[in-house]
C-alpha cells in the first residue's frame, strides 16, 4: 500500500499502517512525525473512518484549548461548543451562544484555527459582520487579514 500524506495542524505527515491481526478495531494515532494506523488488515476504508475519528477527537481538544486561550478577551461567554462535519462553514455561532467548528480545522495551521476561534467568539458580541465586529476581531487577532487571505484560498471538502 502506498504511503499517503495527510495534513495535521498545517503540516503533512504520512499514514503508516501497523497490521495487528488481533486488533478489534482500526485506530489512528499520531506520534509527532506520522499517523499510525493500527488495524487487523491494511484496509483503506477502515483507515479513513479511523483517521476521521482521530481528527474529530484532536479537533475537539485543540478547539477547547484555543477557546480557553481567547475567552478571557471577551465579556460574554459561549454556552457550549461542538465539532461537526459541515461542508459549508469552518465555524458558526448561534444567537443562543452555541459555537460549532468544522473538524477539518485541525488540518490547518494553529494560527488559522485561532483566527476562526476568535471570529466565532466575536459573534458573541456582534452577530453580524459590521465595522464593530471587524474592529473587535482586529483588536483580539491583529493578523486577521492574513488569515482571511489564507482561508479564501482553501476549500472545505
Amino acid at each position: 500500500m502506498e504511503e499517503k500524506m495527510y495534513y495535521f495542524q498545517g503540516k503533512q505527515y504520512p499514514l503508516i499502517f501497523r497490521v495487528n491481526r488481533s486488533a478489534e478495531k482500526t485506530i489512528v494515532d499520531w506520534n509527532g512525525e506520522s499517523f499510525i494506523c493500527e488495524c487487523s488488515e491494511a484496509s483503506k476504508k477502515d483507515a479513513a473512518k479511523a483517521l476521521k475519528a482521530f481528527y474529530m477527537k484532536s479537533c475537539r481538544k485543540l478547539i477547547d484549548k484555543r477557546l480557553r486561550k481567547y475567552q478571557p478577551d471577551f465579556n460574554v461567554k459561549y454556552r457550549s461548543f461542538k465539532i461537526d462535519g459541515s461542508i459549508k462553514k469552518w465555524g458558526s455561532c448561534s444567537s443562543d451562544r452555541h459555537l460549532i467548528f468544522n473538524w477539518r480545522l485541525v488540518m490547518l495551521p494553529v494560527q488559522i484555527i485561532d483566527y476562526v476561534v476568535v471570529h466565532e467568539l466575536c459573534h458573541l458580541v456582534h452577530m453580524n459582520h459590521d465595522r464593530s465586529f471587524w474592529r473587535l476581531v482586529g483588536k483580539v487577532y491583529p493578523d486577521y487579514k492574513k488569515a482571511e487571505a489564507y482561508m479564501s484560498r482553501i476549500r472545505i471538502v
